[in-house]
């Protein structure tokens, strides 16, 4: 199977650099096409030469549209050069690590199988029929033939699902990456949510996926790596000491667990479609 790898990058250099090898060492289910798009050059975000040489296609923005277009920007820009025998599409933040690309697999044989559905990702919010962005696999016929998908400026995972229900098109639910969020009232001390403001998960178990933007993490990139071998099992990081992985990893999964026994809004009240209020 041929996928093309839409990967978008503001300042996380250094994210994406691991990101890319990551790909290139433990990716190997499948042959896949790396988009690399970039907004951060004239604020001195350069990419390296070391991750030039990983990427198929390059594409280098000299505007920034800003924080709350910048993400469409990039997913707009780089959905023109996917190329057209690519059945699928993953689109990535450069901050996002995923261990292996088995859950890559499933999720494009789920895909085929459904006529209907076009997207799967995680479920995002709780109140709302939202999909996450970091992480989603997309029909690429479908983003051919609707590129408004990606034209958003706020609540862009709302925006996604919306978008799906005016084009009658379906979506499924990566499981592995959910809950995303914990419940408000729980999110001051709650382990493995470094960011109170956000509440939400950085370590995915189940699917070897790690988030952390690292200026929530105390040990900052090393502190991320560590988390990387943890959930993948492995030494990938040889320079940090992972510590007792297995039990890491049972805390991580039973804390992730836990936060579903918690009340939360769709235990009483049905998802609704969020109006988006243009600016």
């Amino acid at each position: 199977m041929k996928l093309a790898v839409l990967i978008r990058v503001y300042d996380r250099i250094e994210d994406l650099k691991y990101n890319l090898q990551i790909i290139s060492d433990t990716w190997a289910e499948n042959d896949y096409y790396i988009i690399v798009v970039s907004n951060g050059k004239r604020n001195g975000y350069e990419i390296s030469p070391d991750s030039i040489a990983l990427i198929n296609k390059l594409v280098v923005l000299e505007d920034n549209a800003g924080h709350r277009k910048g993400n469409s920007q990039l997913l707009m820009e780089g959905m023109k050069y996917i190329p057209g025998d690519c059945d699928y599409t993953l689109i990535l933040e450069a901050d996002t690590w995923v261990y292996n690309d088995s859950i890559i697999t499933k999720y494009a044989r789920l895909l085929s199988e459904n006529s209907h559905a076009v997207w799967a990702s995680a479920d995002w919010y709780d109140k709302y029929y939202a999909l996450a962005t970091d992480f989603a696999i997309i029909k690429t016929n479908y983003i051919k033939q609707n590129p408004g998908i990606f034209d958003f400026e706020l609540f862009p995972e709302c925006h996604i699902a919306n978008f799906l229900q005016t084009t009658n098109a379906g979506f499924i639910w990566i499981t592995e990456n959910m809950p995303i969020h914990v419940p408000s009232y729980i999110r001051y001390g709650y382990p493995y949510v470094p960011n109170i403001k956000e509440g939400r998960f950085y370590v995915f178990p189940k699917s070897r996926m790690v988030t952390h933007h690292i200026e929530y993490l105390k040990g900052g990139m090393d502190q991320k790596k560590k988390y990387f071998n943890i959930i993948a099992n492995s030494h990938y990081f040889g320079e940090v000491n992972s510590g007792y992985k297995s039990w890491d990893r049972f805390k991580m999964s039973f804390w992730i667990g836990l936060s579903k026994c918690f009340i939360k809004r769709s235990w009483y009240s049905k998802k609704t479609y969020k109006v988006i209020e243009s600016l």
